[in-house]
């Protein structure tokens, strides 16, 4: 029989489970990688979180200085709302925002 103490060790640590699980939902979801500099010469591509070129919003290059080499933007619930952000608060046409091979 666990005691009182094991007990409420064991709900301390479940408690901080339920978070760290509920921190990660909030990053699943679609990303959009955006780089100003190349922002007139390319496509750009909604990712879900599980695709590798996205990770999660953090890219390929775990290293990579976010602004400097370009953001992930989202989570999205959707590739539609990742789509319209594109268009009407960043001004990229409709037809260079694409889905990746994961959508």
């Amino acid at each position: 029989m666990p005691t009182k103490e094991e007990l409420k060790k064991l709900e301390n640590s479940l408690d901080a489970l339920n978070l760290s699980i509920n921190i990660l939902k909030k990053g699943i979801g679609y990303y959009v990688y955006f780089n100003k500099p190349t922002e007139k010469s390319r496509e750009f591509k909604i990712h879900h979180s599980s695709c590798g070129n996205c990770a999660w919003g953090t890219g390929k290059i775990g290293k990579a200085n976010p602004g400097k080499n370009g953001v992930w933007l989202g989570p999205f619930e959707n590739p539609i709302q990742a789509k319209e952000f594109m268009i009407l608060e960043l001004k990229i046409s409709y037809n260079r925002v694409k889905n990746c091979n994961c959508c």
